[in-house]
């Protein structure tokens, strides 16, 4: 199973269902020297931790169609890690209320159909799904502008929350294939996440298109886990506020990674070290003549569980 992303590359059957559990922990460092022209006369540095869980239900609805629901629980913080503390720099988290955030742990629910057009379900052979559906958001976001775009007077804000607050269309193309020799999977997914429009806050998220590849070996008799490799390259547009670019919300981040596969007759657990580099855009490097410095790396662990149970009224073979 691809780390990082314990619902694909597998298709169910009709009647079939299987839990997943993706929990991702994110660890950004960053620091720059003071920004000529900015007016501050302090550098800047701080961190950004997320922790992240996405539990997930697969249901097969038949041999063709799968239908999933996915439900994000987490919090992001900022330490700001400066000698001088203002209004916009400064600790802040996810969790609770602030004068422009409404806080808690729910992010946001997805609802995703897919269509298997190729599933040679546990043996080798091919897998090609195509899906869609909608990512419905939280309260749990920001109610207005953090960097005051319109010329009003800056206030106490906050910075980021754990759902953007739009409504948005997922869509995924995947492709997997196993086989009896290494590497036994190997395969990758397309996705892409457009949002419907504004919010009532006069926020617009940037749209998102993800490409992952990812490989996995066969299991090592003497250590009983098998390796994994993994890649994501993820591009993201502008954002807007009050329909005015939203300052570096349109980047480029690639992810590399290696991990482990455990194997059990509870389920299959995954573990991966990934590194994230900003190509551009968040985190990415501040234009000029600025020392500079930047790091990220994200723990990821998975589950996947495929019950033996089936849901009677699904069974193919219920009346045989």
């Amino acid at each position: 199973m691809p780390v990082g992303n314990s619902d694909k590359g597998v298709g169910l059957w009709a009647g079939q269902t299987m839990f997943t559990l993706d929990n991702v922990n994110q660890y950004v460092d960053w620091w720059h020297e003071v920004l000529p022209g900015s007016g501050e006369n302090f550098d800047h540095e701080g961190t950004l931790s997320s922790f992240i869980f996405s539990p997930a239900l697969t249901v097969g609805i038949s041999n063709y169609w799968n239908l999933s629901f996915t439900q994000m629980i987490g919090s992001r913080y900022m330490g700001w890690n400066g000698d001088t503390t203002t209004i916009h720099h400064r600790d802040e988290g996810t969790h609770t209320n602030f004068t422009n955030a409404i806080g808690g742990y729910l992010g946001d629910f997805k609802l995703l159909a897919r269509y298997l057009f190729l599933n040679d379900g546990q043996g080798a052979g091919n897998r090609f799904f195509l899906g869609g559906g909608l990512i419905v958001p939280s309260k749990n976001t920001l109610t207005s502008d953090p960097f005051f775009l319109s010329g009003e007077g800056k206030t106490e804000h906050r910075h980021f929350s754990m759902s953007e607050g739009v409504y948005k269309g997922v869509f995924e193309l995947q492709y997997f294939k196993k086989r009896n020799t290494n590497p036994v999977f190997i395969g990758g997914a397309l996705t892409a996440e457009l949002p419907f429009g504004a919010n009532k806050y006069g926020y617009k998220a940037s749209e998102y298109y993800n490409l992952s590849l990812s490989a996995l070996t066969k299991e090592i008799p003497s250590l009983k886990i098998a390796l994994s490799s993994s890649l994501l390259l993820r591009y993201s547009t502008l954002a807007y506020w009050n329909g005015k670019p939203a300052p570096n919300s349109d980047s480029n981040t690639l992810t590399t990674g290696i991990g482990a596969i455990l194997p059990s007759r509870f389920g299959g657990v995954t573990i991966s070290l990934q590194k994230i580099f900003f190509l551009d855009g968040r985190f990415g490097l501040v234009e000029g003549d600025v020392d500079q410095k930047v790091s990220a790396y994200q723990l990821s662990l998975g589950y996947r569980k495929v019950f033996d149970y089936v849901i009677p009224w699904l069974d193919p073979l219920r009346d045989l």
